[in-house]
């Protein structure tokens, strides 16, 4: 009777044990889901928390990138609005494009038209000039071929023969100060060959590999709305730039110690590795002691004239110890100089 009893209360006794086991292991296991969801609560909100930092900094990154030059692509929405809040001086001038920018603050003190596609004329050659940079030497022979023939009868010329063999620094000067078509398109079969990797390329097949290259380091410097056909920049279906975009380029080139210090003479005399010897005048007026459209603060940098472009000047100016690019488009011969003192006498005023 004791042992059925013993055997009564231990079963009862293991029932309440095994019980007492599973309540412990249900809130166990509830306490242990609540950790496991409170853990992951907590990690979707911090990485959420670092996704809007990363989206912050990034923002802050493309705001100040974005004064001066396109990200990604959507520069005629970003620019132009910013462009259109540009405006802090006010001039009237004959150019159907123009844009004032300060190099120093990234920011843009007058526009007109400035994201409004425009042909590039002979200012083109600024990016041919980069782009060429960036696979030669200064230094580097060039000798001049069969391409200066492809240039249209009106021309600018540098008066390059075919046989003369100069550097690529006195190409530039040919290519910049008289704006020579023929210096254009040496640089574009040149350096086509070069980055093809392939001497037996045709002038026509350097020239779309070298326009190719041109095209992309436009976009790479921020001009977006850009494309470039010819290297001359001489008037041709699909080609076209803006203001802005030039102004984007320009920069570029002031950064170029070479490209720079050719732009900003007057006048230059060279003596060509084939016993040639030159002396080129700068197309650009504003640099010219003797004109009267001359300014002592202009640095450079290229003209252009173009019967779809109009007469244009892209210009570069220290004042009060900063520097600003002026682009003017669209004008005429008689009007572009006038046009762009105008912009820069409004800046010393203002």
């Amino acid at each position: 009777m004791e042992s059925q009893n013993n055997n009564r209360y231990d079963q009862k006794r293991k029932g309440r044990i095994t019980r007492k086991r599973r309540w412990i292991d249900y809130w166990a296991a509830c306490a242990t889901l609540c950790f496991l969801l409170a853990v992951t609560v907590f990690g979707v909100a911090s990485l959420q928390r670092s996704d809007e930092k990363t989206t912050f900094a990034a923002k802050e990154s493309m705001e100040s990138t974005e004064d001066f030059a396109g990200q990604d692509g959507r520069q005629s929405e970003t620019v132009s609005a910013k462009l259109d809040r540009a405006n802090t001086i006010s001039v009237d001038i004959t150019a159907k494009s123009a844009i004032v920018l300060n190099t120093d603050t990234n920011t843009a003190l007058y526009q007109k038209n400035g994201t409004e596609k425009i042909a590039p004329a002979s200012t083109a050659k600024m990016i041919v000039a980069l782009t060429a940079l960036d696979y030669l030497s200064p230094d580097d022979e060039v000798t001049v071929g069969a391409e200066i023939k492809m240039i249209h009868d009106d021309s600018s010329r540098a008066w390059l023969t075919e046989g003369d063999t100069l550097t690529v620094r006195q190409l530039l000067i040919a290519l910049m100060l008289p704006s020579g078509n023929d210096a254009a398109y040496t640089f574009a079969v040149h350096t086509g060959k070069i980055i093809a990797g392939d001497n037996s390329l045709s002038n026509k097949q350097s020239i779309e590999v070298f326009m190719e290259q041109v095209n992309e380091k436009a976009r790479a410097l921020g001009a977006e709305n850009s494309n470039f056909v010819v290297p001359d920049g001489y008037d041709a279906e699909g080609q076209y730039t803006t203001a802005y975009d030039l102004a984007v380029i320009a920069k570029a080139c002031l950064d170029n110690s070479t490209i720079s210090e050719v732009v900003s003479s007057n006048t230059s005399y060279e003596k060509w590795l084939n016993g040639r010897e030159v002396t080129y005048k700068n197309t650009n007026e504003l640099i010219n002691p003797k004109s009267q459209y001359y300014r002592p603060e202009v640095i450079g940098l290229k003209t252009g004239t173009s019967s779809l472009g109009g007469a244009c000047v892209v210009s570069a100016a220290v004042i009060d110890g900063e520097t600003y690019i002026c682009v003017v488009m669209g004008s005429t011969k008689d009007s572009r100089f006038p046009d762009c003192i105008k912009l820069l006498d409004k800046i010393k005023t203002r």
